[in-house]
């Protein structure tokens, strides 16, 4: 049994990765700005899953969480970092705003959590997983900002792979498209539409949560650094 931080727990991919390693008897914190949203998992798993509010661009809020965890838990063995933020459109035609609001969240607050939980990993030898985008291996048009911070974060996990290695485990998932609420996001009306027949026929959350049940599972000697995900169509 591990102790288990997933960011973003509320709803899609880190829902489905709470569901799947509650279900191998993990203990799981879900932490999301919309906890009336994990009232199934905490009905569901009541003995071992915690429900905190956090945003993870409020570092307090994160340091926080932490000090709670530390109270019931005493050792966190993973931090999946799954919480993100995606605005498309033409860069002409996007606010500023949305800009900013990308970065906070998709890589501000991933390094907030990073920083935050990093002494108790090193303390457990424990892992942390980054859940990234074939978005931080490619840039697309109309996704160029948000291509943007999935560079980074897959730069930040390549680093943190050679940093701390033999210490935490670091792990960068990278999924193509996933049927979640992914697509409703944007405020560009023209490039939702688009989505929304796009994110038809392809990955589901469950399929990435199993690769977080993967990394997850090795044995102590192996990480696996890398895994690259897209549907199969």
């Amino acid at each position: 049994m591990k102790n288990v931080i997933v960011t973003g727990a509320s709803s899609g991919i880190g829902e489905a990765i709470c569901r799947i390693l509650l279900e191998k008897g993990n203990r799981v914190a879900g932490l999301a700005r919309r906890t009336e949203k994990m009232s199934g998992l905490k009905s569901d798993y009541a003995s071992n899953f915690i429900a905190i509010s956090c945003d993870v661009t409020q570092a307090e809020q994160v340091l926080a969480a932490k000090n709670q965890l530390l109270d019931q838990w005493k050792q966190i063995d993973v931090l999946i970092n799954n919480a993100g933020v995606g605005y498309l459109g033409k860069m002409e035609e996007t606010p500023l705003a949305e800009w900013h609001k990308m970065f906070d969240v998709n890589v501000n607050g991933l390094m907030t959590c990073i920083h935050t939980f990093q002494e108790q990993l090193f303390n457990s030898r424990g892992q942390i997983i980054n859940i990234d985008s074939v978005a931080g291996h490619e840039v697309y048009p109309e996704a160029v900002v948000y291509c943007a911070t999935k560079h980074a974060v897959r730069a930040l996990s390549v680093g943190m792979e050679k940093e701390f290695k033999g210490r935490i485990k670091t792990t960068n998932i990278s999924p193509g498209a996933v049927e979640t609420e992914f697509h409703t996001h944007t405020t560009h009306l023209e490039k939702a539409e688009q989505m929304e027949k796009q994110f038809s026929n392809v990955l589901k959350a469950d399929d990435v949560a199993r690769a977080v049940e993967f990394a997850i599972d090795q044995p102590g000697h192996v990480a696996i650094n890398e895994l690259t995900i897209r549907p199969f169509k």
